[in-house]
Parts: C-alpha cells; structure tokens; sequence
C-alpha cells in the first residue's frame, strides 16, 4: 500500500514539474490548433534569392540531398519527428500529394527533428516515405527555426520564396490547394 502510494506520488510530482517543461518538445506547443498556418515567417526565404538552394541535408544513410536540385519547383518542406504521432497520420497524404503533382514541379522534402538516423531508418520500414528526406543539421535549423510544433509544414513557391507555414497536422485537401495555387 505504501509502495503504490509513493509511486502515485512520484507520478503525480513528475507529471506536475516535468509536463510544461516537455510540452513544448511535443507534437503540438502553445495555443495553436491542429493544423493552424499563416503566412510564411520572414525567414531569409523572402529575400530576392532562394536561400533554400544553398541547403544540403543527409538523408539517414548518410547520403547527400542537396535542395540546389530544386531549384524552380514548388516545395513543401515537412518537419516531424519518429515520435510523433500526427507526423505520422500525415506522412502517408505527403506521400500522395507528392506522386500526384511530382510530375507538374512539386517536391516534398521531409526534414526529421530526430537526434538517431537509425531510429529514422526503423520508423520508414513501417511509415514509407516516397520522398526525400533528411536529417535536420546546423543549417537547415538557422533556415527554418525552431518548430513551435511538429510537424510543421513549409510552402515554397518557384522562386524560393516561404509562403505559407502550418503548425501541427496540416488537412491534406488544405495543403493541395496552397500547392495547386502555385503550380
């Protein structure tokens, strides 16, 4: 009796002190709703030239994606996490949107926020991915910033410039209308 007593105490001590502290770590931060957007952030996007060319990414083997060779197209770039799970109800609609409009000058490009490319390699087995992804690294957070939430979803248009930005789950007949104004 004691024992499960201090166990709930220590869950519930644990729950109060260390909850707001990771809730910003989740899948969803602050007061947005699922899937809320706005325009896109000033990020060095909205300059006259496309600072999204000069990013390289590895992919979790190790291999380089370089966004140089996307230049011109559509992006939607897509921040998630192995451990989250609308990043994962979401992944299979990215997957979708990007076999529809691939052809039409569209790319999706996942950036995983996890610390273990191997832990990324295990959770694609379960959740394909049919786009490019990679890791996030130094350069691709002084571009993007810090999530308020994962995933989060950049629009690019042709010419580099971020248009449009979702935190949390974005829906995905959302997404391909802000993708379809654009193409």
């Amino acid at each position: 009796m004691i024992r499960i007593r201090a166990a709930s105490l220590l869950a519930a001590l644990l729950h109060a002190v260390l909850l707001p502290v990771l809730l910003p770590v989740g899948c969803r931060s602050g007061d947005r709703e699922r899937g809320a957007s706005e325009s896109a952030p000033p990020l060095s996007a909205q300059t006259h030239t496309d600072p999204f060319l000069d990013l390289n990414l590895q992919d979790p083997q190790g291999r380089t994606i370089r966004l140089a060779d996307f230049g011109g197209k559509v992006r939607v770039f897509d921040l998630w996490a192995t451990w989250c799970g609308p990043c994962r109800e979401g992944i299979p609609h990215l997957n979708a949107i990007y076999e529809r409009y691939r052809d039409r000058g569209l790319v999706v490009v996942g950036i995983s926020v996890d610390a273990s490319p191997a832990a990324v390699v295990e959770f694609t087995r379960a959740v394909p991915m049919r786009y490019p992804s990679g890791m996030l690294n130094g350069q691709a957070s002084a571009l993007f910033g810090d999530p308020e939430a994962i995933p989060t979803t950049f629009v690019v248009d042709r010419s580099g410039r971020a248009v449009r930005v979702y935190h949390g789950l974005v829906d995905a007949a959302t997404l391909e209308r802000e993708i379809l104004d654009l193409l």
